[in-house]
């Protein structure tokens, strides 16, 4: 970030030259005009979440191969359906590798195109095709369906367009829509770690389906839909289900801010928002 006050002049020099050296100021064409506006991006401003910007492209094109039941799908499952804390196709791209990205602000110089787009297999997949004539020719992918997957590469991969949580803020991972009672029990049950206060990426997570309870991978192991296990697991999963439709989390229409925490600071938010647009107009009026 960098900031010029009336007046003042900046350049290049810092960035993209040696601090030491001094080259002779020249104003080229970038300086010949004002700032430029941003253009929308496909619509107008607003937060990015994955479930609205990018999932709609894997279900027009992808989902009908990549999904529960069919062999692409047991490769790479691109299908939208809600989990513990992502959707099945955000865990599935982020847990084997076909995104590259950056987390916990890591200490080590991030060297150009080793993360991002650049060192994407699922962009490569966008931009070049999977390879196989007979696939490539039945996938169109226009323009936007591009941008908007390159995009989110580039932008770090996120899901979530809040940080709030809504009615789960007390619940396993600020997220699931089981508690940690009900977690255990179905961990038990499937004899998978589900909740770890220590680890919030668990990779079971993800084995745990809310809109089609039945093809939660969790449950794979039961051969026998009788068992007073699987009946009690799938109804723990449907229980979930439940509750989310009741209480939609920020990844799905109809959230809702319910928590009276996060109520208060979104209120405080909005008001620095309004404090600040107050200052910035005094500013230009010169005052």
């Amino acid at each position: 970030g960098t900031i010029v006050r009336p007046g003042e002049t900046n350049g290049c020099v810092g960035c993209h030259e040696q601090r030491r050296s001094t080259p002779a100021f020249d104003r080229g064409t970038a300086w010949q005009h004002g700032p430029l506006q941003l253009k929308p991006w496909y619509g107008r401003p607003r937060l990015f979440g994955y479930t609205v910007e990018v999932q709609p492209v894997f279900d027009k094109h992808c989902v009908s191969c990549h999904d529960y039941g069919k062999d692409e799908g047991k490769k790479l499952n691109l299908a939208g359906d809600l989990g513990l804390v992502f959707n099945t196709s955000y865990a599935e791209l982020r847990g084997k590798g076909y995104v590259s990205v950056v987390g916990a602000g890591p200490f080590t110089v991030q060297m150009p195109k080793t993360w991002g787009s650049h060192a994407s297999r699922l962009a490569k997949v966008m931009l070049e095709g999977h390879g196989d004539p007979k696939i490539d020719d039945k996938i169109k992918l226009g323009r936007e369906d591009i941008d908007r997957v390159i995009t989110w590469i580039d932008i770090n991969a996120p899901y979530y367009p809040s940080y709030a949580a809504g009615a789960y803020v007390d619940y396993p991972y600020g997220r699931s829509p089981l508690d940690k009672k009900q977690l255990e029990r179905l961990g038990k049950l499937t004899s998978l770690q589900l909740v770890d206060a220590r680890d919030a990426n668990v990779n079971n997570t993800a084995t745990v389906n809310f809109t089609r309870p039945e093809s939660s991978t969790c449950l794979e192991h039961f051969t026998d839909k009788n068992d007073p296990k699987y009946k009690e697991a799938l109804l723990l999963i449907r229980a979930g289900s439940e509750r989310l439709q009741r209480n939609p989390r920020p990844d799905m229409p109809g959230f809702r801010l319910v928590h009276p925490v996060e109520i208060q600071r979104e209120n405080k938010y909005q008001q620095r928002l309004r404090e600040e647009a107050d200052r910035r107009a005094k500013i230009v009026a010169g005052q």
